[in-house]
């Protein structure tokens, strides 16, 4: 890997160290040597190809890719940055440009609930200089949940090229590094074509209460079980709902089980893990949500990965339905019910981990 100053300008997934309350699921060996801590005074950086093979992907798995694919596309690709503006700065992989985070998380109001609010996603990433027909691929310190909400962000705009997320973050990066402040990037008339196929919205699913899971439309809660359970005095508790619990019929799969350090969880086990364990039907429609609209896009953006058709984002999210009255009164909201399927993962990439190596 080598590193210059380059002419282009998100944040780490959210919760760099956070687990499953079941466990911790341990990263390949390796995974972390080329993590993105401050660079100064490095002439080079080296990736070795084997660190970088770590991270290739296999299988019949869409839109995570391995350093190999943006080796060989990274003419073609536009390529975002998810991490935050400081640790754009110190490394990045050469002319990628930083996603406009606050602006691709933002939503709108409507009469049905909040959506996303596609014509302020669609004009911050013309601001960095995407069209609607570009092949896209975003990283960051891993494939956590700041990489797949920009991910989710483009989908909901209709983006028509491609979309990509890349297996490890820059850590198994070993192409060409750029660092320093932003330069120009021209600016795009990013015409958005909402794709609302892509997500839900808070009456759609109050009309379907009572059939989740069942007759009707899978839905994951993709909160930590205490969050889910509303579990009394709970640090995972938002003190700011007004009530506690989940939406009735939801399961809970934790969405860090998505995540293995760097990487996504092995395709085998993440099938395994929403098929067999979750019971989730992969024709069926599958709508995730969390406390916002940022975690649950790995969930979103997993399921949709290892071959699930129609996954749905309910981008209002428990902070809207536990809030919100509607024409009869509170949404109902539940805590009694405790379908928790067990997961293991961690979120990897923290830049300031001391797992950088410096040569030059």
């Amino acid at each position: 890997m080598t590193r210059d100053d380059d002419p282009a300008d998100g944040d780490d997934p959210t919760g760099d160290d956070d687990t499953t309350r079941r466990g911790l699921l341990q990263a390949a060996a390796g995974a972390t040597v080329a993590g993105a801590a401050s660079t100064a005074g490095c002439l080079g950086v080296t990736t070795p190809a084997n660190v970088a093979a770590q991270y290739e992907v296999s299988g019949n798995v869409s839109h995570f890719v391995g350093p190999g694919w943006l080796a060989d596309n990274r003419e073609d690709a536009v390529v975002l940055d998810a991490r935050s503006a400081e640790r754009f700065r110190t490394e990045r992989i050469y002319g990628s440009r930083r996603v406009p985070f606050d602006a691709i998380t933002s939503r709108t109001s409507t009469d049905d609930g909040e959506v996303p609010d596609t014509d302020a996603i669609a004009a911050a990433f013309g601001e960095v200089g995407v069209s609607p027909d570009d092949d896209v691929l975003v990283y960051g310190a891993s494939v956590g949940s700041r990489v797949t909400r920009a991910a989710f962000a483009l989908a909901a705009v209709g983006h028509a090229g491609d979309i990509r997320v890349l297996n490890g973050g820059i850590s198994g990066w070993n192409g060409r590094i750029g660092t320093g402040s932003r330069g120009t990037v021209s600016a795009t008339d990013y015409e958005p074509d909402p794709a609302s196929e892509t997500w839900v919205t808070r009456d759609w699913l109050e009309e379907r209460v009572g059939t989740f899971n069942g007759d009707g439309p899978g839905l994951v809660d993709t909160r930590v079980p205490e969050a889910y359970l509303g579990a009394p005095g709970s640090d995972a508790l938002d003190p700011d709902h007004d009530r506690h619990g989940h939406l009735p019929g939801a399961i809970n799969v934790n969405w860090v089980g998505n995540v293995a350090g760097n990487r996504m969880t092995e395709p085998g086990r993440l099938v395994r893990l929403y098929e067999v364990d979750a019971e989730l039907d992969r024709s069926d429609t599958v709508v995730v949500y969390g406390d916002e609209n940022v975690d649950p896009t790995s969930t979103w953006l997993t399921l949709r990965a290892i071959g699930f058709e129609d996954v749905r984002l309910y981008d209002g999210g428990f902070e809207e339905w536990a809030n919100a009255d509607g024409d009869r009164g509170r949404y109902p909201v539940e805590t009694a019910t405790s379908v928790v399927i067990e997961t293991e993962g961690s979120v990897g990439g923290d830049d300031d981990s001391g797992d950088f190596s410096c040569t030059g």
